[in-house]
């Protein structure tokens, strides 16, 4: 309980960051109408300019435009020489130097951008218009110059590879976040045979540099046991904790030994059955650990009209699969729920694929002697989130 919640009675706040010497914090309402009420001022005076008679404005309107666009041109510049040096620093396998230095980013993008926009800016002065720009030095090409010098400088010894992107500092940790899932996995066809089974550790990076740094310390983390996408499966077929496979373009699957945790996971259909308006309603129910997750894809001709989660209106993740989370304590009973799928043409295939995957994030099902022994390996500036899980799919 709050010892005092009328000091919270605001709800959510907008803190401002004045040259880091102090905060200043306000209700985000009173954030929108100070937004809104330096936008109308602006419009309000550059309306009253721009709408005035020509004899009285001379060349205002024109001088205006004129030095907007470059103003804008200048930004677009500054973006795409920023874009270019992070494509080449990408290319030559040192992404995210920055994240462990944040003045690598300043010395290495900040210096390219603000030498730019000096450029543009010095250019339009000479051949066109006399932009208010603030400049505190006498020569601009000095300045530019030595901007330039600072990110050449920079870039060289990111290249160099001066710069590791993480740290174990307990003040200043930069840890490289990563998933290790034990899995196993189980496929099935229409007739509900076993098509596939395999199983191993899934592996994903969560940054863009992947595994590059941490297969030095882990050999058998390499490009041969790069994971492939089940193209017929939800989600690519792995079993995925949230929706965020098209984030993530690159993890591994290594071989290990099935899993067999103490409460194994059970999914079955429980009816199925035609409704009045002509689609198929399939109800199902499943029971295991206390986080699980479904995963559906509709088959060519098919369409996901409506189940009984949440507001009773699917909502599909990017791709096109449809995930749900589904979570309860330690004591539970089945979870039955049901869905609806609109069948416009019956093809051979079936019309839907679903998927169940069962988390396995505490207790000792949690854990397995492969799973330990990798964990092991990994250096210490990482933090790898390791648990078991299983992953069950199922035609219908």
């Amino acid at each position: 309980m709050l010892p005092s919640s009328s000091k919270y009675r605001h709800g959510n706040m907008v803190f401002f960051d004045v040259l880091g010497l102090f905060v200043v914090a306000y209700p985000s309402r009173v954030g929108s109408i100070v937004n809104y009420a330096v936008v109308l001022a602006v419009v309000s005076y550059l309306g009253q300019r721009l709408l005035r008679p020509r004899h009285k404005t001379g060349s205002y309107a024109k001088d205006f435009f004129c030095g907007l666009a470059i103003t804008l041109v200048s930004w677009f510049t500054s973006l795409v020489t920023v874009l270019i040096i992070a494509v080449f620093v990408s290319l030559v396998g040192r992404s995210l130097s920055w994240y462990n230095h944040f003045y690598v980013s300043v010395c290495l993008y900040g210096t390219a951008a603000a030498a730019k926009i000096i450029l543009i800016h010095t250019l339009a002065k000479r051949f066109h218009y006399v932009i208010n720009f603030i400049y505190l030095a006498r020569s601009t090409t000095r300045t530019m110059l030595l901007l330039t010098l600072v990110c050449a400088a920079t870039l060289l010894l990111v290249c160099s590879g001066a710069f590791f992107p993480y740290s174990s500092q307990p003040a200043s940790p930069r840890p490289k976040r990563v998933f290790l899932q034990h899995m196993t996995r189980t496929f099935h066809d229409l007739d509900g045979n076993v098509v596939q089974r395999d199983s191993g550790i899934w592996i994903n990076g969560f940054d863009y540099t992947g595994m590059a740094h941490v297969t030095p310390h882990v050999p058998e983390i390499n490009d041969s046991i790069r994971a492939h996408c089940e193209e017929k499966a939800p989600l690519c077929g792995f079993p995925w904790y949230l929706p965020v496979h098209f984030l993530i373009r690159k993890n591994w699957y290594l071989p290990a030994p099935e899993v067999s945790p103490g409460n194994p996971a059970h999914f079955r259909l429980v009816s199925k059955e035609q409704t009045p308006w002509d689609s198929i309603k399939l109800t199902f129910e499943a029971t295991g650990p206390s986080h699980m997750s479904f995963y559906v894809r509709t088959h060519e001709g098919s369409t996901l009209s409506q189940w009984s989660l949440g507001n009773g209106t699917p909502v599909t993740s990017k791709g096109g699969d449809y995930f749900v989370f589904y979570s309860h304590g330690l004591q539970a009973s089945a979870w039955r729920f049901w869905i609806e799928v609109q069948v416009l043409e019956e093809r051979p295939e079936g019309m839907v694929t679903v998927a169940l995957a069962a988390h396995y994030l505490s207790g000792e099902d949690k854990r397995s002697s492969q799973l330990d022994a990798l964990r092991e390996k990994f250096p210490d500036w990482t933090f790898p989130s390791a648990w078991v899980c299983t992953y069950s799919l199922f035609v219908f």
